[in-house]
């Protein structure tokens, strides 16, 4: 936005020079002059060919409109799962229960389009990604309420949700915007029905999560690539493939509880890039293909991703795996990177560092606070000359929940292990819908390719004055920069060797110095003694001689 305005005035000075020297000819000229100006600055917006509408939810979730069974919902757009899922009402499977959109099975069964699968009472059919054998839901259950339900998870802003659900086909319609609004409709899709509402499971005594996810939702409409269901095809496939997307633009715009919220549409755009950020755009490496979760996920690697200068990487890897997943709102961490991270801004958490969050999201710092700084990475390793960053404001990560308290949208991924994992996939950043709403996001599904652009003027809208002062480090420690802090030696690895903590240096143990002080008068006197023995040996072999 930053670039097109600047373009925009640049192109006013043009024709304000332009007009002056055409003063000087005649009348009719600068009638034309005129006209051409108008013509100039009335440029219109970028209207995308075809898209999808989003909306959000109370909680920052991206909201597409779905009609399941007859009934329009309002699912929550989810690009790390394949399922198309509906909350039952019947169940109070909605939050909160009375939720009058929720998607009602009677209501399906007498608009003609339910059928439910009757594999899901073979206990010999399971709904599993590492069998080869899908579900194929040939068959169909007499009625819905004598089918036996199966258990699922997803991990969202690292909490763990528990899907106890069944399978089943209904008629599914989406409403896809284009020159004129058309309604796409398709029969036998796969769905999935729960029976229970989508809470976080938490410890006990640990505080309450900030973001109560999927309040307000009808379900869920998963956008990853099929491998990652068990059935024949998803929803979002089939949509793929009748409109033949090679490619999608994540125009997020932020969401009405966000400090940087405006009032443009945020959508889905299939196929085309918006202009004023196509040229801006830094393409990731073509992801790892070959298994179902990487065939299935949108994903790329970050290199050297930095705060205040700092690589927070640093000595653990120069890139780390990074997936978009808009099922949440929040830049998602691994327990590492997220400690290194708030150990240099300018927040409070209500946890300490190394803790679980539990879904608790940290504040800026109260009162005239300071910008925060921003977070930048390459989609490059190293080189000469240096590969371009992407740019990305903390602040426009900054909500307001419904008290007026401002948290920040960065949550810790507390299922993963708290050491750094050698496994990526399954302790990766990710993206959320409101990092997708402060970056230009699209996805090449050919080259399987990501581009990655900063929005707005990020140098502008971040500040460097919040961040952690360096420690001074005496002795014989030495500054780690990533948690800011300074190391005291390895003394451990000495034997018998100890920190002194007043001198921060290497010393030996209380006792080792008197040890070593007995030792060596016990050897004196050893040596003294075997002298005089060898003395008196000597002496008696002289006496024998004689």
């Amino acid at each position: 936005m930053a670039s097109f305005c600047r373009s925009r005035l640049h192109l006013w000075q043009s024709l304000f020079i332009l007009e002056l020297w055409q003063t000087r000819s005649a009348t009719s000229q600068n009638a034309e002059v005129v006209v051409t100006f108008a013509e100039k600055t009335d440029a219109s917006p970028w209207q995308p060919e075809k898209f999808l509408e989003v909306s959000y939810s109370e909680v920052l979730q991206p909201l597409v409109n779905v009609s399941v069974g007859g009934q329009w919902l309002q699912l929550v757009y989810d690009s790390s799962s394949a399922y198309a899922v509906a909350f039952m009402k019947e169940y109070d499977a909605c939050l909160p229960k009375n939720l009058s959109s929720c998607y009602s099975y009677k209501a399906a069964e007498k608009h003609g389009g339910l059928h439910v699968c009757e594999d899901n009472n073979d206990p010999k059919v399971v709904c599993d990604l590492k069998r080869k054998a899908k579900f194929l839901c040939e068959k169909y259950a007499a009625n819905l309420s004598s089918t036996t339900t199966h258990s699922d998870g997803l991990v969202i802003d690292g909490l763990e949700y528990n899907q106890q659900g069944l399978e089943a086909l209904d008629q599914v319609q989406l409403e896809v915007h284009a020159t004129e609004k058309q309604i796409m409709s398709w029969s036998f899709v796969p769905v999935r029905l729960l029976v229970n509402n989508l809470t976080a499971s938490k410890a006990p005594d640990r505080g309450t999560a900030n973001l109560e996810l999927f309040k307000g939702a009808d379900g869920i409409l998963g956008s990853s690539g099929p491998t990652l269901s068990c059935r024949n095809t998803t929803l979002w496939n089939l949509l793929l493939q009748k409109l033949n997307v090679t490619s999608f633009f994540l125009d997020f715009h932020p969401p009405q509880a966000s400090i940087f919220s405006d009032s443009s549409p945020s959508r889905i755009v299939f196929n085309e890039v918006d202009p004023a950020a196509e040229n801006e755009l830094l393409w990731s490496q073509p992801k790892q293909t070959g298994d179902m979760i990487n065939d299935a996920m949108h994903e790329m690697l970050i290199y050297h991703p930095k705060v205040c200068g700092i690589d927070l990487l640093y000595n653990a890897s120069s890139n780390w795996l990074t997936i978009l997943d808009t099922s949440g709102p929040c830049l998602a961490f691994p327990p590492f990177l997220f400690d290194r991270l708030m150990t240099h801004i300018p927040v409070q958490c209500p946890f300490k560092r190394g803790e679980k969050s539990y879904g608790r999201l940290c504040s800026p710092q109260a009162g005239q606070r300071d910008k925060l700084p921003m977070l930048s990475f390459q989609l490059e390793d190293s080189r000469e000359p240096e590969p371009s960053s992407i740019h990305l404001a903390l602040e426009r990560l900054i909500f307001r929940n419904s008290s007026g308290q401002e948290l920040l949208c960065v949550s810790r991924q507390d299922t993963n292990t708290e050491g750094t994992p050698a496994d990526m996939m399954y302790s990766h950043i990710a993206f959320g819908s409101m990092v997708a709403s402060a970056l230009h996001i699209v996805v090449d599904l050919q080259n399987a390719t990501m581009g990655l652009a900063s929005k707005g003027d990020p140098a502008a809208e971040s500040s460097q004055a919040g961040c952690a002062k360096q420690p001074t480090c005496v002795g014989m420690q030495s500054f780690f920069p990533p948690l800011n802090l300074c190391e005291d030696p390895p003394c451990y690895r000495y034997l018998f060797m100890i920190v002194d903590q007043e001198t921060k240096t290497c010393r030996w143990r209380s006792p080792i110095p008197l040890l070593f002080t007995l030792l060596l008068v016990l050897l004196v006197v050893l040596d003294l003694a075997s002298h005089r023995l060898y003395k008196q040996a000597i002496q008696r072999a002289r006496e024998y001689n004689q």
